[in-house]
Parts: structure tokens; sequence; C-alpha cells
């Protein structure tokens, strides 16, 4: 088979994959090579794109162990595609972006994620940008959860002018703490300030988050001695073990996305419980 007609039939149907970045390119240029050595014909296109952070290729051939070739060839690439960066072809997972699924590594994750800053002049900025001033906003608004927050700094029906926060960025909890209650409607008011005066250490991560029971830190729940607590964990003890260690773990990336995080006070009198013997044990469990 020529070397040089199957190059052109890489390059020329590679731009016919619609994804976001270079990352994935080698895998594709794989992909289609593997495609000429199964018997594709070359003079047909192939299309493809990326999907819920994952590359999907279609194609349709009238003989039916080409078929059967194809699947097997794109099904592997599939798996391959979620473990490697869309950006970099560097290592990557799956991660989820402003409710999007991508396939990215952890700098690259990183750098998309938003984070919150607050410096000492109330400048809000994120990603190193500058988005309001806490003393120019004129109306502040929460979800019925107090996880969502939205920002005024003009007129109160500029809807355009209202900047948009979430739980899921770090600081989110320091900025909502930070702006002054009366911006808020009158009966949201009292409702933020109990959830600030109320905190509880967390047994757990260690941080003074706990509210109603859920850690707004780590996202626990605190133990309780009854149901599914009793019947999974047996005892207090293992349950803070095991929760203590998936944050160690930290498989998700969550504890580094956080570690900028300064909304909550850390206990000093917090306790790891888990030892290396017992972290060497449950990692053969997960992996």
């Amino acid at each position: 088979m020529n070397t040089e007609e199957i190059t052109l039939f890489i390059e020329r149907n590679l731009t016919n994959f619609s994804v976001n970045s270079t990352g994935w390119n080698d895998l594709i240029r794989s992909l289609l090579y593997e495609f000429a050595m199964a018997g594709w014909n070359r003079e047909h296109r192939v299309f493809g794109k990326e999907k819920f952070g994952e590359l999907r290729c279609y194609t349709y051939s009238e003989d039916e162990t080409l078929n059967n070739k194809l699947k097997k060839i794109k099904d592997k690439y599939s798996e391959l595609s979620v473990k490697t960066c869309e950006i970099c072809g560097g290592e990557g997972k799956m991660r989820t972006i402003d409710s999007w699924q991508t396939t990215l590594c952890l700098n690259h994750f990183l750098e998309q994620q938003p984070i919150i800053e607050i410096d000492d002049k109330q400048n809000v900025r994120r990603n190193n940008k500058t988005v309001l001033n806490i003393k120019n906003i004129v109306k502040a608004e929460v979800e019925y959860d107090l996880q969502k927050l939205w920002l005024y700094t003009k007129e109160y029906d500029d809807f355009e002018e209202r900047k948009y926060f979430s739980w899921q960025e770090p600081n989110y909890y320091l900025l909502l703490k930070m702006i002054p209650r009366s911006l808020f409607p009158k009966d949201r008011q009292d409702e933020i300030s109990l959830l600030f005066q109320s905190l509880n250490d967390c047994e757990i991560c260690g941080y003074k988050a706990v509210h109603q029971r859920n850690c707004l830190r780590c996202h626990h729940e605190s133990w309780n001695p009854c149901g599914y607590f009793i019947q999974d964990y047996g005892e207090k003890s293992n349950y803070i073990k095991e929760c203590q260690m998936d944050i160690f773990i930290d498989e998700d990336d969550y504890e580094k996305y956080f570690k900028y995080d300064q909304s909550f006070e850390k206990s000093p009198d917090h306790q790891i419980l888990f030892t290396s013997d017992d972290l060497r044990e449950y990692e053969k469990l997960l992996f």
C-alpha cells in the first residue's frame, strides 16, 4: 500500500474532525491509518467530532466485515480519547466545566476552571481579571439553597450587568460572607447570617464548614449512627477514615483545585485517622 497516499488520506480527513483543540490529532491520525489498513476506501471521507468529552467517528460501509473492523477501531480510539487531554495530548481524564464534559490534563483543567480571588481593596477577580468591586454592588440575589449568587453593580433591572458565581468555585462562600447583608432581599438576610454563625467543625476534612449535617468544603455528610452508616461502616471512625482517604487520593482533582479556597477556618484539633497501611489496602480495592 502506497505510504504517500495513506499520508494524504490522513491529512485530508484530519480536518473533518470537529474537536476542541489539537490534543487528539495523533489519535485521529492513528485511527485514520488503521482505517486505511483495514480496507476503507480512501476516496471516501471520514468524519468525527468531540461529544461529551469523547472522540466519536461516523462511518458506514456496505461491507459488514469491514464495518465490524471499523467499529473495533472506533471503540479503541474512543476509549483512548477519554484518557487524553484535548488540548495538549498528555494524560487526561473526563471532567466537567460549566456543565460541559471535556477531557483534560490537570494543568489545562485548572486553567479553565474559574477561581474567585478577593484582594484587600475588595476587588473580585476571576482568573486574574477584575470583574467587580464589592463596594460597587447595588443588589445581590441568591438561589434558594444559597449555592448560586448574582451580583448587580448598576441599575437593578439591568440584567446584562449582573455577575454570576457558584459554590463550585473556590472562595465562593468567602465572597458570600463579605457582601453586606443589606444588599440581599430582606427574607434572605437572616438565612445567610445564620449559615455562617452556625458552622461546625468537619471531622473529615478539618474545616469549620458543616451546615445542616453537610460539609460545604468537602461535601461529605456528617456521621449519623443509624441506617446505612451503621450497615456500611459499623462505627464512626471507619466512616471518617474512608472519607479522609478519598480526599487524600483525590481521584477527581477536587482538592488540587480547592487548595485556593479560603472560605473556611481550619480546625487546629483535626485528626487524620488513616495510616499508610490503611491507604495501601484501600487503593487496592479501588484500583
